[in-house]
């Protein structure tokens, strides 16, 4: 996975930003899917506490692989089975607040059987998320983007990154 689709640096948005030692952030390997059925629909979550949408997905543990991460987390936030099915790239992130770098691998995959129930964590219940099977990447790519001037810094983080994975799978 070579090609970067978007590096998103909290200094561009934020000059104020408090830049420590880069070189001792946390790294944060995650994986995210445009996951879509065989009509075309595509699945998103939304967050109903902060009112935003994002991509299903998560971070790979200790020893597992990117694909088998990806097919883990589809399985736990949607309830879904799915094959991988294209490599889109890279998001790379400078989460200065937090002191990560986070590297998103992005891909593409296709439901495998039916849609299934999700079993989200606490954190996940807690912040109100919900499955949604949205019509087509058009659709989830407006939904996404809706929140671009959210508030919360992070929720615009993760705009940006999966409104940009979602394009790239355009």
């Amino acid at each position: 996975m070579d090609k970067t689709i978007l590096l998103i640096d909290e200094q561009e948005t934020d000059s104020s930003a408090n830049i420590d030692r880069r070189e001792d952030y946390y790294v944060r390997r995650a994986v995210r899917a445009v996951l879509s059925d065989s009509g075309g629909r595509v699945v998103l979550m939304h967050a109903g506490q902060r009112d935003y949408y994002k991509l299903p997905g998560g971070g790979v543990d200790a020893g597992e692989s990117l694909e088998d991460a990806l097919v883990r987390e589809l399985l736990e936030e949607t309830g879904s089975r799915a094959n991988v099915t294209e490599d889109l790239g890279q998001v790379i992130e400078w989460r200065d607040f937090k002191k990560m770098k986070q590297i998103s691998y992005a891909y593409r995959a296709t439901l495998n059987g039916e849609p299934g129930e999700p079993n989200f964590t606490q954190k996940e219940i807690d912040e109100g998320f919900a499955v949604v099977w949205v019509d087509n990447l058009d659709e989830a790519i407006k939904l996404v983007e809706a929140k671009l001037t959210h508030e919360d810094l992070e929720v615009v983080f993760m705009t940006k990154r999966d409104a940009a994975i979602l394009r790239a799978a355009k």
